[in-house]
Parts: C-alpha cells; sequence; structure tokens
C-alpha cells in the first residue's frame, strides 16, 4: 500500500509540475538558411544557396509562409554559374511531436535566372515542395534541416526531355519565434 501511494504521489507530484501544453496558433516566424543547391542540368550539380523566410502559424499544424531563396547552380551547359532567386508562399503542415517536429509543405512562387551561360534575365513561375525536420529549442528558437524540390512547369513543359527545370535545397535553418499565449 506504501509503495502505491509513493507512486500515486510522485505521478501527482510530476502532472502538477508539468509545464502546461499551450497550442501554437498564432505563432510567428523569421529564419534565415544556408546550404547547398544542386541543379539537375548539363552543368556541374552543387552550388551553395541561402533564404530568408517567415511564417504565420494558422492553427498548431498548419502554418502559412514566405520565403525569398538564392542559390548559384551551372544552368547553362556553357559559361559560368548563374544566379538563381525566389519568392514563393505557401502552407505547411506539421506533426507536432514534442521538441522534434516533421514537416512537409508547398510553395508557389516567381523564379529569376541570371548570368553564367544565360542570355539576360529570365522570370519564370515555379513551385517548391518541402519537407523537413525542426528541433524545438525552447519557444524563442527553433533550428532544422529542409530540403526541397524545385520546379519550373513551363520549361518542362516545353522541353520534357530536359531536366534544367527542376532542382533541390538541403538547408540549414535557424528561426526566432514569437507570439505564444
Amino acid at each position: 500500500m506504501k509503495k502505491l501511494a509513493l507512486v500515486s504521489g510522485i505521478a501527482l507530484s510530476l502532472s502538477l509540475s508539468a509545464e502546461p501544453s499551450r497550442a501554437a496558433e498564432g505563432v510567428k516566424r523569421i529564419g534565415v538558411q544556408a546550404g547547398f543547391a544542386g541543379m539537375s542540368s548539363e552543368g556541374k550539380f552543387a552550388g551553395y544557396g541561402g533564404a530568408l523566410s517567415a511564417g504565420w502559424s494558422i492553427t498548431d499544424a498548419w502554418t502559412l509562409g514566405i520565403i525569398a531563396a538564392a542559390s548559384s547552380n551551372q544552368v547553362a551547359a556553357k559559361g559560368g554559374r548563374s544566379l538563381v532567386l525566389s519568392q514563393a508562399v505557401g502552407v505547411s503542415y506539421a506533426l507536432d511531436i514534442i521538441q522534434i517536429v516533421p514537416y512537409f509543405g508547398v510553395y508557389v512562387g516567381a523564379y529569376e535566372l541570371t548570368g553564367g551561360g544565360l542570355q539576360g534575365t529570365q522570370v519564370k513561375p515555379g513551385a517548391q515542395l518541402a519537407f523537413g525536420l525542426d528541433w524545438v529549442h525552447s519557444r524563442t528558437f527553433t533550428f532544422g534541416l529542409e530540403l526541397k524540390a524545385h520546379a519550373l512547369p513551363g520549361d518542362f513543359l516545353r522541353q520534357p526531355d530536359n531536366p534544367t527545370p527542376f532542382y533541390a535545397t538541403t538547408f540549414l535553418k535557424a528561426e526566432y519565434t514569437w507570439g505564444w499565449f
């Protein structure tokens, strides 16, 4: 009987001392990302990239996001590296598991390609599919890894055999969050 009372007392004290759960609705975040970008083309594969991002959690699982990214890729077979800029808006869905948060997202936006072997600046519509894993360090800071597949569907429709309209980015990220209630 003493063991049952002791176990019950420990369980009660742990449950009373636990921090209350708070949903993530209304949480805002801004972040920076840096890493590698790879272009599927006839040129060299790896380049560097980075991004600035912002988001607003509309529920504990869904977040509206915006992102501005830049990467250096070998887009054309001849010439140097091209600068690829993208600005996109979209939504992500997170499976909130305590401190480790896997998520996926879908974004659409505009891509600007310039320099290298390209003739002039090209602006094209594109889409992104994101997969990531965040570590919630605290209610203020989150760190993570994000993999994104980028596609320029107009280029693919014009030349289905050309792999250039597709590339991927692998970015480490750090985010500042606020707005918890």
